[in-house]
């Protein structure tokens, strides 16, 4: 605008000029030419050329103006449609946020193919697609945004596995995120999928991978006992899992208690649950020392035996001995180990065991006590 005006001022200054020049000294010129003739005062002559070059420069602007005229168009065009996909854009993304997922996927469809980041849409499709039920509809999104944005195959997967959980579909979750290298996120992810999947075997095989990352000793725990309890009997697979488990499960008191309850050769638990004890008392451990194998027998009874020193007032102690004499053929001492635990105030099994003994010597009457209070105990 300035330099249109600019330009203005100096046309008029320069007719001005000119017409002062032709009022005082108009000059004459004369051109001829194969018979023709043109006579004129000089400064006429001078704005005849001025104007020529004038008319000739605003030729070539119009010549201009008309060869690039349809790219500015096209440019002015390219950029409203890029403002209205943005648009649509924002919009969609917004109803997703808000759980709109009907209207969302329509503006997301809307904006996909002219946006600058449609993989990006396609994804953000795929999640409304998924919280409609259109399972077709998801997949195909996915694999749009691949094949647009190939860089975006992780974000597809991760995405993927998300929303199999959100269906509560582990399988397809884990399936997805087998396919990449965890991290951190990832790994949360898959952590979800095996619980929901109750498949104790998978999460064994899963938890050195996700070791890596984030602390798994409570959900190692959980797997563990699940583990034991179904390999029960089986000392060959019970020692395979309980060797794989990480430090803080192997130390686990539920574990190891559970480890020792479920094996049917009790020599396997004996220097592990001997060396328990002796890092810290615990009379669970203690009561579950006297379930023993004829092979640790003597050994046992010598240990316990030894803890009396120390530990004379624990009723969990006198009924390993009274388990541990039962087993050497030794009554009159089980009896009396019994006996003392269940006068410490000993557990239901102290009861149990006293009862059983008492009614195999015959002292039914005696015998029918103590198996009530075992019951009443429970």
């Amino acid at each position: 605008m300035k330099r249109g005006l600019l330009l203005l001022l100096v046309i008029i200054a320069v007719a001005g000029y000119l017409g002062t020049l032709i009022a005082r000294d108009p000059g004459y010129v004369l051109v001829a030419y194969d018979g023709y003739s043109m006579q004129t005062s000089l400064w006429v002559l001078v704005g005849l050329f001025l104007g020529f070059l004038l008319a000739a420069y605003l030729l070539l602007r119009s010549f201009n103006l008309f060869r690039y005229g349809s790219g500015v168009v096209r440019e002015w065009r390219e950029a409203k449609k890029e403002a209205r996909t943005s648009r649509l854009t924002q919009k969609g993304l917004r109803l997703l946020t808000e759980g709109e997922f009907d209207r969302a996927r329509k503006f997301l469809d809307g904006a996909g193919e002219d946006s600058d980041a449609k993989g990006i849409n396609f994804l953000s499709a795929a999640r409304a697609a998924n919280n409609q039920g259109d399972h077709q509809g998801r997949e195909t999104y996915l694999r749009q945004a691949v094949e647009t944005d190939p860089s975006l195959s992780r974000a597809a997967i991760v995405l993927s596995a998300e929303l199999a959980l959100r269906r509560r579909d582990p399988a397809a979750a884990l399936t997805a995120l087998d396919s990449i290298k965890l991290n951190g996120y990832a790994a949360e992810l898959k952590l979800q999928a095996l619980k929901m999947s109750d498949d104790w075997r998978a999460s064994m095989a899963a938890l050195p991978g996700l070791r890596k990352l984030f602390d798994t000793e409570s959900f190692e725990n959980e797997i563990a006992l699940i583990g034991l309890r179904a390999e029960a009997g089986n000392d060959a697979e019970l020692n395979a899992l309980f060797k794989s488990l990480g430090a803080g499960a192997r130390n686990s008191r539920e574990v190891l208690s559970q480890y020792v309850k479920s094996l049917s050769y009790k020599a396997h638990a004996e220097p592990l649950l001997r060396a328990a004890i002796k890092k810290s008392w615990d009379s669970d451990y203690v009561s579950l020392y006297g379930d023993a194998d004829f092979d640790t027998l003597k050994a046992r009874c010598k240990a316990a035996e030894g803890w009396l020193k120390l530990h004379e007032e624990d009723p969990a102690l006198h009924y390993c001995l009274g388990c541990l004499y039962e087993l050497s053929n030794e009554p009159n001492m089980a009896r009396e180990s019994f006996t003392r635990s269940v006068e410490l105030g000993g557990s239901l099994k102290g009861h149990e065991k006293l009862g059983l003994l008492l009614a195999h010597n015959g002292e039914f009457e005696s015998s029918a006590q103590h198996l009530k209070l075992a019951l009443s105990l429970d």
